[in-house]
C-alpha cells in the first residue's frame, strides 16, 4: 500500500529510459493511461507513471521524463557502509542489525530477501513481520536449501527443509512470507549449488548487500561488511533479478 501522492522516483531508470523511447517513437502514443503502459511491457509503479504523465500531449510527457532523467544523470547513489564487529573510533560505519531493522520498519509495499543461512532469525525478522500486518507488505524469501542425497523422496525432504526453516525463524503465524528454492536443489550433485546470496531489496527503493547471513552471530558478533543503496534504479535491477528467476521457472515456491 503506499502513502501519499505517487511519485516517478521510485520508478526505474531503464523503465523511463526505455518509456521514453517508445513515446518518441509513437510507439507508446500520449495519452497515456494504464493500459498503454501495460501493452508496453511495464507492470510496477503504474500509478506513479499515470499520475505524471496522464492527460499531457507527446511533448509534454517527453519533457517530464527528460527533466527526471537528466537529475538522474546528475545524481549518483550514495552508498552506506554498514558493518558487523569491532570497529575503530573514527569508523562512521552502521550498525548491521539497525540497518536491517530500519529496512523491514520503513517497508511500505515489498520485501524481496535472499539468505543462506538464518538461525536464531526471529529477531531480525520480527519487524518484517509487524510491516507485513500492519501495512500489507508482501515479502518473498529466496533461500538456501541443502541439495538432495540420492534415494530421497524429494517433497518429504523438501518439506522438512522449509518446514524447519518457517517454525525456527517465523513463529509469528499469519501473514507469512512467500518462499522459494533453487530447483537444482532437489537433483542429487554433483555438481552442487548453493542459494549464497545475502540481500534485501525494499519497496523497490532501497537495497542492501552484505556478507552477513540472517543469524545472531552475523548480526551481533562477526567481522561483517555491506553496502546500504537508497536508489530505485539499482534496487529494481537487483529485485528484478530475483524475480526473474522466478518468471523463469529457475526457483519454485513451496507452499507450507
Amino acid at each position: 500500500m503506499t502513502t501519499g501522492r505517487p511519485s516517478l522516483k521510485e520508478v526505474s531508470t531503464t523503465v523511463l529510459e526505455q518509456l521514453r523511447g517508445a513515446i518518441a517513437s509513437g510507439l507508446v502514443k500520449p495519452p497515456v493511461d494504464r493500459a498503454a503502459l501495460v501493452g508496453f511491457g511495464v507492470r510496477h509503479q503504474l500509478e506513479a507513471i499515470e499520475h505524471a504523465l496522464a492527460g499531457h500531449k507527446t511533448a509534454a510527457c517527453l519533457a517530464v521524463l527528460d527533466v527526471v532523467l537528466a537529475e538522474r544523470e546528475t545524481r549518483r547513489p550514495t552508498p552506506e557502509l554498514v558493518w558487523t564487529g569491532p570497529e575503530a573510533p573514527s569508523g562512521a560505519a552502521r550498525d548491521t542489525a539497525v540497518v536491517l531493522r530500519e529496512l523491514f520498519e520503513g517497508a511500505r509495499e515489498s520485501v524481496i530477501l535472499a539468505g543462506y543461512s538464518f538461525t536464531h532469525a526471529t529477531q531480525v525478522l520480527k519487524p518484517l513481520h509487524e510491516s507485513m500486518r500492519d501495512h500489507g507488505v508482501d515479502a518473498r524469501f529466496f533461500v538456501h536449501v541443502q541439495q538432495i542425497e540420492r534415494g530421497v523422496e524429494p517433497d518429504e525432504y523438501l518439506n522438512d527443509q522449509l518446514g524447519t526453516f518457517m517454525a525456527e525463524n517465523w513463529p509469528f503465524g499469519e501473514p507469512r512470507p512467500r518462499v522459494y528454492y533453487d530447483k537444482r536443489a532437489l537433483v542429487p550433485g554433483p555438481p552442487f549449488c548453493s542459494l549464497h546470496a545475502k540481500c534485501v531489496v525494499v519497496d523497490g527503493a532501497k537495497a542492501f548487500v552484505s556478507s552477513a547471513n540472517f543469524t545472531q552471530r552475523a548480526q551481533e558478533r562477526n567481522i561483517e561488511v555491506g553496502v546500504l543503496v537508497e536508489d530505485a534504479s539499482f534496487a529494481g535491477y537487483l529485485g528484478g533479478q530475483w524475480l526473474g528467476l522466478i518468471e523463469g521457472g529457475l526457483v519454485a515456491e513451496h507452499a507450507a
